[in-house]
């Protein structure tokens, strides 16, 4: 009998880890995900920081520096997989120190509030920024605005730690997004898909993201097909003007992080539930074991009188 009652707990309780072990797997992308979203937050908050802590000269010299820059790229090049650019060689180039005030590599952010999503832009696109963020293009323009540049943001699609480009397929024209750099916001509209461009077509990804005498453009710079990644997906936006709308209210966010987590929510309650069934069974458990122990006592006692 008590074999078979050890036999009963060992089986309840490896079914329980099994459920605990299958929920954490089913769990995982949401919990990277919110574990991105924090980086992500606290990377563009420093950002943010730094730049309050700048003075009008320090201001005023970091734009200038950005801007001649700018003026040394007289055509974008893109002679290679923009999502293999390596961190340690961009770190000796005079590209590196420009508008990057916390020495971490940020220069700035992105909001994507048609997508839910608001990422720091790091210099290079190497894979542990890829990884975190989106990533600025080397041999493409600054993303400081004016007329005749053209910069390209890159960012990766289906990562199962973070969103991302995930749903950069669902901008459309007329979308609008925004570059935050030093104290200014820049806003631009979508008014170009480029959504199937074979990732070895140089010849025409370079084209893509030239730059065009009078115009000032961001282009989001993608994989796709979702989950193949044998093409670009390229989103092209033109400079309008901004007045502080469509960024997003905080209600809205928090209604956003609700439904992201919904499902993470229902996964913690069904394991609280089945942790608590299985204290409950085990309390129990004890409870007829000591029951019993005592009618046996008080019924060998009644023997003996």
């Amino acid at each position: 009998m008590k074999t078979k009652r050890r036999k009963g707990r060992l089986t309840t309780v490896i079914l329980v880890l099994i459920f605990l072990a299958g929920a954490g797997i089913f769990a995982y992308p949401t919990l990277s995900e919110q574990w991105n979203r924090l980086h992500q937050s606290r990377a563009i908050a420093s950002y943010q920081e730094a730049v309050e802590d700048l003075s009008e000269e320090e201001y005023e010299r970091a734009w200038q520096e950005a801007e001649a820059y700018n003026d040394t790229i007289k055509e974008n090049t893109f002679s290679h997989d923009a999502f293999d650019q390596e961190e340690e060689n961009l770190r000796e180039t005079p590209y590196w120190a420009v508008l990057n005030l916390g020495e971490n590599g940020i220069m700035g952010y992105i909001s994507l509030p048609e997508i839910g999503q608001r990422l720091p832009i790091y210099h290079g696109t190497s894979d542990p920024v890829l990884q975190v963020g989106t990533g600025h293009i080397y041999g493409t323009n600054l993303p400081i605005g004016g007329e005749g540049n053209h910069s390209v943001i890159a960012g990766h699609r289906g990562l199962p730690s973070a969103r991302l480009f995930t749903d950069a397929d669902q901008l459309e024209e007329g979308d609008k997004f925004y570059i935050h750099v030093l104290d200014e916001v820049l806003a631009y509209e979508v008014d170009q898909i480029a959504d199937m461009v074979d990732k070895d077509d140089t010849e025409k990804l370079t084209g893509l993201m030239q730059q065009t005498e009078g115009e000032d453009y961001v282009t989001l710079f993608t994989c796709t097909p979702y989950g193949v990644n044998s093409h670009r997906l390229l989103v092209r936006g033109h400079r309008v003007a901004y007045h502080g709308e469509d960024e997003g209210s905080g209600e809205t966010g928090m209604l956003k992080s609700l439904q992201d987590y919904s499902m993470l929510y229902a996964l913690l309650a069904a394991a609280v539930l089945v942790l608590l069934a299985s204290a409950v069974g085990l309390i129990r458990s004890r409870k007829r074991k000591k029951t019993g122990r005592s009618r046996r006592e008080e019924d060998g006692k009644d023997k003996m009188e």
